[in-house]
Parts: C-alpha cells; structure tokens; sequence
C-alpha cells in the first residue's frame, strides 16, 4: 500500500483524521527504522543546535549517523500529509520544501545543511561533529529526492513509507509489539466511546 492509498482516499474528513491520529508517533517509525541492524542509520537522538545571541537551543528531531561511513547528520522531519488538500503528502519538487522555509528552526537546519560547522550542535550534552543534514518527509518520489537534494544539498532525503516497507519486510519485535500496544491504547478509546458489540469482535493484527 501507498501513503496515498492510506491517507488520500477521497475523504477529506477521513484523511484529515488518520493523518493528525499519524502523526501523534510518526517520529517512532523513524526510531524503529533505524534500531534495526539493516537500515544504514541509527539514530544517536535529538541534536540541540546552539545559535549565537539565543539563550535556548533549537532541538530538532534526530541525529543520524551512517552504519558504513560513520557520518553523523542533522535530520528534521515533515510528515503534512492531508494539508492543503495533500499539497505535501509526496514530494516531488523543491517548492513543497519552501514551505517550511520561515520557520526559525527550519533556518538554522539549512543553515547546517550550507555548512555543517556554522553551528555548535550538541546530542545527549555532547558536543558533535556534523557532516550535513538529512530531510524526512511522507512519502516521495526518485525524481522528487534527486531534485531537493540538487536544490538544497541534503546528504539524503528518506521517507516514512518507504521506513514502513522496510519494517513490515523485516517485522521486528518491537516494532509488532509497538503497533499492538497503539491498537489496544486506541481499542480502549474507541471501545469506550461506542458500544463494545460494535468493537469487541475487532483483533489487532497479529494477535494470533
């Protein structure tokens, strides 16, 4: 299945809803990608970028360091995927990037991303070297990342589909035993909201 097939449905209402329920644990996707021995990240944490004149850091959403090389990059994720009427749910073209331009801390991530010693960036209290930056969106095409990485120097630009492909090929336990424990946490929401006839008889995946 596809972001598309998930979040672009012809149900504005539905889409809007399952995108924000989404994104309530995207990031964990990204968590789970990169604690498995296969993908050529692992995530160190949240890198806290210090920027002359501000008293408090910029702390943006994970550090990545490649398995192979070792390189260590700044990373920010975008998951807008019903907004603006899916404007943002694949990228295809650099001017979905421009969006987020204005924000302050989406600045100084482009900032790294020109140099990546412009700033002092620190992961878990310590100081880090920083190779460059790597962009998370939804979901994307080939055509899409060759283009924002030519646009904006991105060493890699990666998806949460594609994170989500990989994780159901490799079916981690932890990564099952994650998406059971937000299907009971939401079965209990909704199991209170409605009548438990209506719910009762719903298994969550893999609970045989």
């Amino acid at each position: 299945m596809t972001f598309e097939d998930v979040f672009q449905t012809g149900d504005p209402a539905r889409d809007a809803f399952l995108s924000r329920l989404f994104g309530l644990f995207s990031e964990t996707t990204v968590h789970h990608w990169c604690a498995h021995p296969t993908a050529p990240y692992e995530n160190l944490g949240r890198p806290s970028l210090f920027v002359p004149g501000r008293r408090q850091p910029y702390v943006l959403d994970f550090t990545l360091r490649h398995r192979t090389t070792g390189k260590v990059f700044v990373t920010e994720m975008k998951a807008e995927l019903q907004y603006d009427n899916y404007r943002f749910l694949r990228l295809v073209d650099p001017a979905q990037v421009r969006h987020h331009e204005p924000g302050a801390a989406f600045q100084h991530f482009l900032t790294l991303t020109r140099d990546p010693t412009a700033l002092p960036v620190k992961v878990n209290g310590r100081q880090t070297t920083i190779h460059g930056t790597i962009l998370v969106w939804g979901a994307i095409t080939s055509s899409g990342r060759e283009a924002v990485q030519s646009a904006y120097g991105f060493a890699d630009v990666l998806s949460t589909e594609a994170m989500i492909a990989d994780l159901h090929r490799w079916a981690p336990d932890a990564w099952r035993a994650h998406v059971a424990r937000l299907w009971d946490w939401s079965r209990d929401l909704f199991t209170y909201l409605g009548p438990d006839a209506l719910l009762g008889t719903v298994e969550a995946p893999g609970s045989d």
